[in-house]
């Protein structure tokens, strides 16, 4: 994703926070700001080459912190954008070292570190005089600061540790669907990320994609 690419993600997001300052301020929507915890199952997808694929990844796990800003706009929808620092972890499940032989690791780990940003259309609805229900879905964007690959003693003299150096793009884009049960000022959460953009700096294709559980603190 190109610079300019994350420029207009960002003035995007910026314009939401402003619309939604703006009508709060005109009484039109009421605004909620909430701050949010998710624990992460990252299972990234296998990767895909002209007639066939491979699975180069075992699944790990990892955590989101972070805030939202839930704008109500009448009849149950709502809009929700939000800002959130995260930190993955999955491993290779095999690697080649070099053109000349191949061997198997021990499973080194990768972890990221980075920013996401989801912007979720919801529609909320009372299942029960006691008991509500939402249902979310919309883009997440993420930009990873930092990534890296522990690599064993042995593999560390032909390989980079620096995840994006020759491996993975730092920029991705995901579709969100989640639900969600309020209850006063939390709601507990549950929702899937399927990666849409291809993150591989190679003629193959790999997706990122994230099961979590989270739990909303409204303010």
């Amino acid at each position: 994703m190109s610079n300019q690419m994350n420029k207009i993600i960002l003035g995007f997001i910026a314009s939401l926070f402003c619309w939604s300052g703006c009508h709060a301020a005109d009484g039109i929507n009421s605004i909620l700001w909430g701050l949010r915890g998710a624990v992460d199952y990252n299972f990234p997808s296998k990767w895909h080459f002209d007639g066939g694929s491979v699975n180069m990844h075992t699944p790990g796990y990892g955590f989101t912190l972070g805030g939202v800003c839930n704008v109500y706009l009448g009849k149950g929808f709502y809009l929700e954008p939000g800002v959130s620092f995260f930190y993955d972890t999955y491993k290779y499940d095999f690697v080649v070292v070099d053109p000349g032989f191949y061997m198997v690791t021990n499973k080194p780990g990768i972890n990221k570190l980075g920013l996401r940003v989801p912007v979720m259309a919801g529609y909320t609805f009372d299942i029960s005089d006691a008991f509500s229900m939402c249902v979310y879905t919309g883009p997440e964007f993420s930009y990873s600061f930092s990534g890296k690959i522990k690599w064993s003693e042995d593999f560390e003299v032909y390989l980079s540790d620096n995840l994006f150096e020759s491996e993975q793009r730092r920029a991705d884009a995901a579709w969100k669907v989640g639900i969600g049960f309020p209850y006063k000022s939390l709601m507990a959460s549950i929702d899937i990320a399927l990666g849409m953009t291809d993150i591989l700096k190679s003629d193959m294709r790999g997706y990122d994609r994230r099961f979590s559980v989270a739990l909303t603190y409204y303010l």
